[in-house]
């Protein structure tokens, strides 16, 4: 399939400030873990008190659950997605996932994010 740029088409340029951009997701909010090769992603309302766990191979077998219960709004759902993807990632690769970091690559390593 081709692809068409139309005539016209607006550049948008993406920018994220980690501090003036966060917005707390009214519906609560999720610490993620690997646990027993298991991505695992607990809901709060407040002071990290959970009430759902969610437990997963896959990042999307965790999200999609997340999704059905409503348990978050749809910019929080992109941050979670990328998270809970990043938690796959190092438990396929056995690199230890720290929520809100970046994966720590060996020097030198091709998948070093830029």
């Amino acid at each position: 399939m081709d692809v068409v740029i139309k005539k016209g088409c607006r550049k948008v340029e993406g920018r994220y400030d980690k501090i003036k951009d966060i917005k707390l997701d009214k519906k609560g909010y999720f610490l993620i873990k690997i646990e027993d090769k298991k991505i695992m992603a607990g809901h709060c309302k407040s002071k990290n008190e959970i009430d759902y766990v969610f437990v997963g191979s896959k990042a999307q077998d965790v999200y999609k659950e997340i999704i059905k219960r409503k348990l978050v709004s749809l910019e929080h759902a992109a941050y979670l997605g990328k998270e809970l993807v990043k938690a796959e990632i190092c438990m396929k690769e056995g690199k230890k996932y720290i929520q809100d970091e970046d994966i720590k690559w060996k020097q030198g390593s091709k998948k070093k994010k830029k």
